[in-house]
């Protein structure tokens, strides 16, 4: 083997281990990159159940406050016929 041949072997060697690794790191960073957006829309989803949620416990909080409203109030009513009753 003559000088050129064994640099040409050693430059084309490095060159196919520097592509193998290149072709490792493409593929681990496509794979994250596709986690990283079904983990996005995930969290998304998650956000969107969160609100839905807080706005059914937010309805259900002001129905709650009407009805005991609408309970006092018949109460006071209540309390102010007896009242008015006993004299």
């Amino acid at each position: 083997m003559t000088p050129a041949e064994i640099t040409t072997f050693i430059i084309g060697t490095a060159t196919l281990i520097i592509g193998y690794f290149l072709k490792i790191v493409h593929n681990d960073v496509r794979k994250n990159t596709e986690e990283q957006g079904k983990l996005k829309g995930k969290i998304e989803l998650v956000e969107q159940e969160s609100r839905l949620k807080y706005q059914a416990i937010q309805e259900q909080t002001q129905l709650e406050i009407k009805n005991l409203a609408r309970h006092v109030s018949e109460l006071s009513d209540a309390v102010k016929e007896f009242v008015l009753n006993k004299k």
